[in-house]
């Protein structure tokens, strides 16, 4: 594996899929949906099928979740004894009215539920409600309102609109970013996963250096042989390495291409990573070192 092979397979990736990465595409205006539906979407929960529920039992908002926890006085950690199951005394808490009536909703979603849960499906719910409720107790029930308290804050203003906001470039959000660390409020969200929410909003300027080095592009690099060149596969060091390939696609294209082509959630149509039998159907193989296995 060297450079030149590594660039033809990225690119390749990327423009392979790019039908599908430009359906990606989100709008600020929903961008508190987004946050609740991506920002949890962790560990193999399809967090859009519980999206669905939410929308359906009419709590699909930051502020109807955040008043879940109202009245809860105890330790905002996830702890599996509390919180860990249907059976636990947080949801039976949920069932028999404790929390309220958005309570009994949600618990409603969580019974019939019947997408993938998995591995940290208990855990994401719980920070899921305790992220909400501290949105809404400081930031108006609202991830909008709250990036632009964050950005105001770090360019010493009082407020900034959703255009200024917007209107920031990729340097300048890397150093809001650097300086800031906005995820550091938000309970169970990264950087990766902040970049992630953010990622597809068509109308930011600074998403294209966005990038989230999930599962399916570090399996990428790791088939690939990619991962060999790169060294570890740390995020500032993965992204330094796709920006020196001087392809005709943005950080944040290039991120969603090689998700779309090995990830399993879009194996039906592309994993070519994923199984030897579609890596025979790959137009770059010859260039590849296919640690399949």
């Amino acid at each position: 594996m060297d450079i030149d092979q590594a660039r033809q397979l990225v690119e390749y990736a990327a423009t392979k899929t790019r039908p599908r990465w430009e359906q990606y595409a989100v709008s600020w205006n929903a961008i508190d949906e987004v946050f609740i539906v991506r920002g949890y979407e962790q560990g193999g929960f399809e967090s859009w099928k519980f999206a669905e529920l939410l929308k359906a039992h009419g709590i699909f908002s930051i502020s109807k979740l955040g008043t879940i926890l109202s009245g809860y006085r105890g330790n905002p950690k996830y702890l599996r004894k509390f919180a860990g199951g249907m059976a636990s005394p947080f949801y039976e808490g949920l069932k028999s009215g404790t929390y309220g009536d958005e309570g009994q909703r949600f618990h409603e979603c969580v019974a019939g539920y019947r997408g993938k849960a998995g591995a940290w499906f208990w855990s994401k719910l719980w920070q899921m409600l305790v992220c909400c409720h501290h949105l809404k107790g400081n930031y108006a029930g609202s991830f909008a309102h709250f990036l632009k308290s964050k950005y105001a804050a770090f360019t010493d203003v009082e407020a900034v609109s959703d255009g200024q906001l917007l209107s920031c470039l990729s340097d300048e959000w890397q150093r809001f970013k650097k300086a800031s660390k906005p995820w550091n409020e938000l309970y169970g969200i990264g950087e990766n996963v902040f970049d992630y929410v953010l990622g597809d909003v068509k109308e930011a300027a600074f998403v294209k250096d966005s990038y989230k080095l999930d599962s399916a592009n570090i399996h990428f690099l790791r088939v690939t042989g990619i991962a060999g060149l790169i060294g570890e596969l740390d995020y500032d060091v993965v992204v330094n390495f796709l920006k020196a390939l001087e392809l005709p696609y943005s950080i944040r294209e290039i991120n969603k291409g090689l998700y779309t082509y090995c990830s399993v959630s879009e194996a039906i149509n592309f994993g070519f990573c994923r199984d030897l039998q579609k890596c025979d159907g790959c137009e770059v193989n010859r260039l590849c070192e296919k640690n399949i296995g």
